[in-house]
């Protein structure tokens, strides 16, 4: 989905701010930001500095007026494959790594959570560990028939991250949501629907074609309706989200330094170092 313009675009963002962001695509069509990610080289995972742009496109998104709602998708057939592990090669010492990733994921976390306008998540194929929990935060999430879900934390040595250990058992029940985030089941398209973690399914030509259409007709309701309906909707849990993060956190701060957890880095550093060879 992710770029495809229609008739109904507006490209209204200048050109230096689009050239600005280097792991993103953003277009504004009408009253929508449409905030792609753009790591096709790996699977769209997300390494540090992409999260520092998706905060920055939705502090931008805050500040103008005009528009009412965010679309999150990913360019090509991946949404997201998560946390993009070869960051790790950039640090000495990992756990120098290790130090700053929960302040980010911190400040990433509460972006989304104070974020007053409607977040929407596209999800064009595979959604993986963070951008599964990303999708966790969004007010409503659409995705295709090629696309799943999974949270790999258990096989890594790690633990759920960004509150999703709070939100996932009250959209997935308690059964779905230890399936997913504990023994690291796929969620199917069709699950997704059942369970109500997305709100329909489509086929790849009807984004653009049916879901579209219908994003650019919610954006034009009255703002003021569409950011106080959402307060309404989200506010009553923001608290127990950013509590269970908290000590979701807390225990990420000791998995990380794990033997499971590092040795999992180990072998994906050196099966990333092969495929360079």
């Amino acid at each position: 989905m992710s770029a495809t313009k229609s008739a109904a675009v507006v490209a209204t963002l200048s050109a230096s701010t689009k050239a600005s962001y280097k792991t993103l695509i953003l277009e504004q069509r009408e009253n929508i930001l449409c905030i792609t990610i753009n790591r096709p080289q790996v699977r769209n995972a997300l390494d540090r500095h992409a999260l520092y742009e998706i905060m920055r496109a939705l502090h931008y998104a805050k500040s103008v007026d005009t528009i009412t709602m965010v679309v999150l998708t990913g360019v090509g057939d991946v949404f997201c494959a998560g946390s993009d592990l070869s960051q790790i090669e950039r640090y000495n010492d990992p756990h120098e790594y290790f130090k700053g990733a929960n302040w980010v994921l911190r400040f990433f976390l509460t972006t989304f959570v104070f974020f007053p306008k409607l977040l929407v998540a596209v999800v064009n194929g595979p959604c993986i560990g963070t951008g599964f929990t990303i999708c966790g935060l969004c007010d409503i999430v659409y995705c295709t028939e090629r696309a799943y879900f999974e949270a790999p934390f258990s096989k890594l040595g790690i633990c759920p991250e960004l509150g999703s250990s709070y939100l996932f058992p009250m959209i997935l029940g308690r059964a779905k949501a230890t399936d997913v985030l504990v023994f690291g089941e796929k969620l199917t398209a069709q699950e997704a629907l059942q369970f109500n973690f997305v709100a329909g399914v489509y086929k790849r030509n009807e984004v653009n074609e049916l879901l579209w259409p219908k994003l650019l007709q919610h954006s034009k309701l009255p703002k003021e309706s569409l950011r106080i309906s959402k307060k309404l909707l989200r506010v009553p849990d923001r608290e127990a989200v950013l509590k269970a993060a908290a000590v979701e956190f807390e225990e990420l701060r000791s998995l990380r330094y794990g033997e499971v957890y590092l040795k999992a880095i180990e072998r994906f550093l050196k099966k990333n170092k092969n495929s360079k060879l």
